[in-house]
């Protein structure tokens, strides 16, 4: 009877083990990660028979043929999602054309993202389909033909053409070492705002053709000039396209003995329910572009507003 008892408790414990080892089976996590220790400087983007290129120069990404600088936090997005690649599980094989069309990972649906050290290919990743929730998407990776349902909207890191890639700043500088803002219009008017010394020590003058002269607010016009600090197109001309619409006026923008200029150019009059639009054109970039009516507002400052 004792001998029984004994058979039957190693049965149980045995049992017992089984039940464990089964639970942590079950448990165990398939996400893997495909880090890249390699930091790339050269990427493509290929969709729909059309290719996108991101290439470093120095510390600078520029992007398309004409290698424009490129949008900083897009662009390490898209980085950051080539260097770790977090899958969830395998789904599937694309080795048959079925499982191709059944994950988009056909020519005309899927995103091929090659990234490259040098002139070495260190990364492909071939992104289809979304899953059902967007947070998720199926990919191949590294030529294999496994199918992953990868961690992450793939689609929309990588999905994106030059113009969504392209950086929309104008320029960018340094608020406190701007000396004097100038405006020439074109009725003829025009007036200088300018500043010397620093702190409670500064002082302001303003210069004008055509304009109330008198004694400026210092507080308004620290104000506006921390508006030029910096300019972003709202979108970019072709290339080759020129200034159009009604020349408006001249802004120059004296800083640490460069000058920076700004031609501002009305191409739509504002209406009851929509606001004028602009284009303009500047000594920081060769490309004209459109200015959103926010932006182009500091440059029609009229200077009687910047007085006590």
């Amino acid at each position: 009877m004792q001998k029984r008892k004994l058979i039957l408790l190693c049965a149980c414990g045995f049992l017992l083990l089984v039940c464990i080892l089964q639970a942590i089976l079950l448990n165990r996590s398939s996400v893997k990660t495909f880090t890249l220790k390699d930091e790339p400087d050269k990427i493509t983007i290929e969709s729909a028979g059309n290719t996108v290129l991101l290439a470093k120069s120095g510390d600078v990404w520029l992007v398309g043929e004409s290698k424009y600088p490129a949008n900083s936090a897009n662009v390490d997005s898209i980085v950051a999602a080539v260097k770790s690649v977090k899958v969830l599980d395998r789904v599937g094989s694309a080795s048959s054309e079925a499982s191709k069309i059944r994950y988009d990972l056909t020519d005309g649906k899927k995103i091929t993202v090659t990234a490259f050290s040098g002139e070495k290919e260190i990364r492909k990743i071939t992104v289809g389909k979304a899953s059902s929730t967007g947070s998720q998407g199926y990919i191949t990776i590294d030529g294999s033909n496994d199918v992953y349902l990868a961690s992450g909207n793939l689609n929309g890191t990588f999905g994106k053409s030059v113009a969504d890639l392209r950086s929309n700043t104008v320029w960018t500088l340094e608020k406190n070492m701007i000396g004097a803002v100038s405006i020439k219009k074109a009725d003829g008017t025009e007036f200088k705002v300018s500043r010397e010394g620093q702190a409670e020590n500064m002082t302001w003058k303003i210069d004008g053709h055509g304009i109330v002269t008198g004694e400026v607010d210092g507080q308004k016009a620290e104000s506006w000039f921390g508006e030029f600090a910096s300019l972003s197109a709202s979108s970019w001309d072709d290339d080759s396209a020129s200034p159009a619409g009604k020349y408006l006026l001249t802004c120059e923008v004296e800083i640490g003995g460069k000058t920076v200029a700004l031609d501002l150019f009305q191409t739509k009059e504002e209406s009851d329910d929509q606001p004028a639009e602009y284009c303009a054109s500047s000594t920081e970039t060769p490309y004209t572009f459109e200015l959103a009516s926010y932006s182009a507002r500091k440059f029609l400052k009229n200077p009687e507003e910047l007085l006590k």
